[in-house]
């Protein structure tokens, strides 16, 4: 039922819309539309899956009860939606005030410019960059208007650790992240980012929410789709960045400098996560990639399974055992002892900088030292019961982790020069 399910939505999604037989949709049963419905929204494309299904001649064959509970999906999403960008549309307008300048990044562009209908992307959050340099300032703005800071703990650190600041207004629609770097890692990865003084010297003026704002340029955009889905989700980010990343494709197509983009996936070493998430999009949702930037960015000792294994955390995404973290997968990967014992000192006792990001310590306080005691406990909460599962030898878990291993070693062993 799963493989038919997702063979069945990928056709839906695909860019081709003769990609699909209408006979395949005959042959549902209720139990069938069901599996395609919770794995649409599970991946965040059910208004997508929605507005195929709706156009001829494929709409004779939806029963009238998945198309109005798809209906509802679609419309509870443009709703959602419609909040988020009556709540952006301040934050743009205060920004600006202070005379700082803001870059509109992924869904919040993406729903409005690329999809070109706010009902067609989900959205669970804001995300915003500013300069580094006025980081600060854009917190003190942001916390004007009513926000609260969810990390770091201790504004202090921003902009000197991490890459954003996350905050929420209480009885506001969606957190927002504040990005002052776009890093496609985690804060303690040592994996390039992509380059703060190109990003704003690329950058193109927009109109979004009714407000003069800029975004990245096409290159840049379309590259960010890239690593955020690849490094820095290591690809369980579902079938939404798919098709993010096509349907970005297809707005742009004429306008894409595909050889500006080559030049700095090369420099920066990034091909293998970038030719792997656009080898998906162009073989599973018709992106219209050159096939001549493929070939000069396809790895040369891609390990064997290695489109498998991407697409199971592709397709699997929400499951339990694609849901852990890099550090769970590190710590219970197979090596040495002495391995393990430095992943487990390294999470038990993190730097200063990363505890004050975590927990809301004065710098330089004594209390951190206590702290580390409720880090161990939120980490026993977090991941005490898969970890218990992986000590007890549990098959499936074990072969998640082996294989999760070996994915992030080749990934992000840097790409020849």
């Amino acid at each position: 039922m799963e493989i038919t399910t997702c063979a069945t939505l990928l056709d839906c999604l695909h860019r081709d819309e003769h990609r699909l037989d209408p006979a395949a949709l005959s042959v549902l049963t209720d139990e069938g539309w069901t599996a395609l419905i919770e794995m649409a929204t599970r991946h965040g494309v059910a208004p997508l899956l929605y507005r195929r299904l709706k156009a001829p001649p494929l709409a004779g064959c939806v029963p009238d009860g998945v198309r109005k509970r798809l209906r509802g999906l679609y419309l509870n999403t443009a709703a959602c939606n419609m909040r988020l960008y009556e709540e952006l549309r301040p934050l743009l307008l205060a920004l600006r005030a202070a005379g700082i300048p803001v870059v509109v990044l992924k869904g919040a562009y993406l729903a409005e410019q690329v999809y070109r209908n706010i009902a067609l992307r989900p959205m669970g959050d804001i995300d915003l960059l500013v300069p580094a340099s006025q980081a600060r300032e854009a917190w003190r703005v942001v916390k004007e208007l009513g926000y609260r800071l969810l990390y770091p703990a201790t504004e202090t650190l921003i902009p000197s650790f991490g890459k954003d600041f996350v905050c929420r207004k209480p009885g506001g629609f969606a957190p927002v992240e504040i990005h002052w770097t776009i890093r496609i890692a985690g804060i303690s990865d040592k994996k390039d980012g992509m380059d703060d003084k190109e990003l704003w010297q690329n950058a193109r003026t927009i109109r979004i929410a009714e407000i003069d704002a800029m975004t990245l340029s096409i290159e840049d955009f379309l590259l960010h789709l890239c690593l955020h889905a690849s490094y820095q989700h290591e690809f369980a980010f579902g079938l939404r960045g798919l098709c993010d990343i096509a349907i970005f494709i297809e707005r742009f197509e004429p306008e894409i400098d595909w050889s500006a983009l080559r030049a700095r996936v090369s420099r920066h070493r990034w091909c293998k996560g970038v030719y792997l998430i656009l080898y998906l999009a162009s073989v599973r949702m018709g992106a219209a990639v050159p096939e001549e930037v493929l070939s000069a960015l396809k790895p040369v000792d891609p390990p064997a399974g290695v489109i498998e294994q991407v697409e199971r955390r592709l397709f699997g995404a929400g499951a339990e055992t694609m849901a852990m973290t890099s550090n769970t997968i590190d710590f219970f990967k197979p090596g040495r002892l002495g391995d393990w014992a430095r992943v487990l000192w390294r999470r038990l006792f993190p730097s200063r900088e990363e505890m004050t990001y975590m927990y809301p310590i004065p710098p330089g306080s004594w209390v951190l030292y206590g702290y580390y005691l409720v880090r161990i406990r939120d980490l026993m909460r977090r991941h005490g019961a898969v970890a218990w599962r992986l000590l007890r030898g549990d098959r499936e878990l074990t072969e998640t982790v082996r294989r999760r291993a070996a994915l992030r070693e080749w990934l992000f062993k840097a790409d020849a020069q």
